[in-house]
């Protein structure tokens, strides 16, 4: 099994996260209690449970039932001994309970970490009238970062299937699921029945845990997001014929979408030159952008979606990766343009100014495509224009060009200059 080898763990261990008492918190199956479980040496590991009583694991005895006052007495017995222990799905915890983990904290020599599946704890936690606010130091857990997962996946992959694998494989659920091996396309058309399913309840599972209700207006704005729908106005419209909105109004989406955004589930991507547009709402997570689209295409009917369908989708999901990992490596803003009847993958600004723009594919440049896509880039009066691959090194026509091996190295630098970087922060930024 691929282990996608995460700054956040290196943090834990050796960073300055590593003797802190934590917070860690995200939205569900990003991989939080993974790393707590790999990257932290717990004398106690506490997971409260929905029905009131709670799992503890102690030591070298095999994990037993307890009421939650026994469980966290446990955890503090550890934690005033020195040692370090873990209190997981901490957002279960009723808030009657805080208290007690605050007195702890003058007798503790050791360390305690809270871990919540839910970004919603971490505002309760460091609002002012928190018993526990300056006790807990924030560590986010968001998806893995692009250069992780791209070098992770290098060492088991060829360049071009791991920079294709990386695209979906930032959420580390799915590899619980799938081993990463040859072509990504067919392995998802293969098994999209189990991955579609795991998918829905995920984001059930999201909305449960921040106490909101998955209505049928939250759900149909993620699918029309898995179907192309970017902005606060189409949504509002098509809503509106759903007669799910009163009113084709933008503002009575983008409340809604801010919610989802603050849930992890979606992400603002800044607009640049776009007449009448500012933002481009989007899934955070590419895999489950990816599902939600192949079920709407209607293959839950029991049909194997095609290659074609989802190499299509994974395209269009390879330029907000490809994004990510550029502005993560050039510590610039990313931005995406749509200008007339074609639009600029990837722009980078500094500031306000662009400093490059970039065509991505999944597959190959013809000499024509690239010409043609580096000719358009610079009529934007944007200084440089680059080419991505994720297929095979593209044609040497523009100021920058990157192919796989490119990608799999420029990954590999980025990933170690954030483990340096992070040596001089309380946390590493995202």
């Amino acid at each position: 099994m691929v282990v996608i080898d995460r700054w956040e763990c290196w943090s834990l261990r050796e960073g300055p996260a590593s003797g802190a008492w934590l917070l860690v918190y995200g939205r569900r199956k990003t991989g939080k209690t993974f790393l707590l479980r790999r990257c932290v040496d717990s004398a106690v590991y506490v997971t409260i449970g929905r029905s009131g009583l709670c799992l503890v694991e102690e030591g070298d005895e095999g994990p037993r039932i307890a009421s939650l006052e026994e469980g966290l007495k446990a955890a503090l017995r550890a934690v005033e001994s020195g040692y370090a222990a873990v209190i997981d799905e901490f957002q279960r915890l009723p808030e009657e309970y805080w208290d007690l983990l605050a007195v702890s904290r003058a007798r503790g020599k050791g360390r305690l970490i809270l871990c919540g599946s839910s970004l919603g704890v971490a505002s309760k936690v460091f609002d002012r009238r928190s018993p526990l606010l300056g006790f807990f130091a924030p560590l986010k857990v968001d998806l893995a970062s692009p250069s992780d997962t791209l070098v992770s996946l290098s060492t088991a992959l060829s360049p071009s299937e791991a920079a294709k694998w990386a695209i979906v494989a930032r959420d580390p659920w799915l590899l619980g699921l799938l081993e990463p091996r040859g072509d990504v396309v067919e392995a998802i058309a293969e098994s999209a029945h189990l991955l579609v399913a795991s998918a829905s309840g995920l984001v059930g599972e999201v909305f449960r845990e921040e106490e909101r209700k998955l209505t049928q207006l939250y759900d149909a704005i993620l699918r029309l997001l898995a179907l192309g729908y970017w902005s606060s106005a189409a949504l509002a419209q098509k809503l509106h014929e759903a007669r799910l909105l009163p009113r084709p109004e933008a503002s009575l989406v983008t409340g809604m979408l801010a919610q989802l955004a603050a849930m992890g589930l979606v992400e603002r991507v800044r607009m640049w030159k776009t007449p009448g547009a500012r933002i481009y709402y989007r899934h955070r997570s590419s895999l489950l952008s990816l599902l939600m689209a192949l079920e709407e295409r209607g293959f839950e009917a029991g049909l194997r979606p095609s290659c074609e369908v989802v190499s299509s989708t994974l395209g269009v999901e390879a330029q907000f990766f490809v994004g990510e990992l550029l502005a993560e490596a050039t510590g610039l803003k990313r931005a995406y343009a749509i200008t007339g009847t074609w639009d600029v993958d990837v722009v980078l600004l500094k500031g306000e100014r662009a400093v490059a723009g970039y065509e991505v594919k999944l597959g190959p440049f013809s000499g024509s495509e690239a010409s043609k896509a580096v000719e358009r880039i610079r009529s934007l009066g944007i200084p440089r224009a680059g080419l991505v691959s994720l297929t095979e090194e593209p044609p040497p026509v523009a100021d920058e060009g990157y192919g796989p091996s490119d990608l799999v190295e420029l990954a590999r630098k980025t990933s170690e200059r954030l483990r340096r970087a992070s040596r001089s922060y309380s946390r590493v930024p995202p």
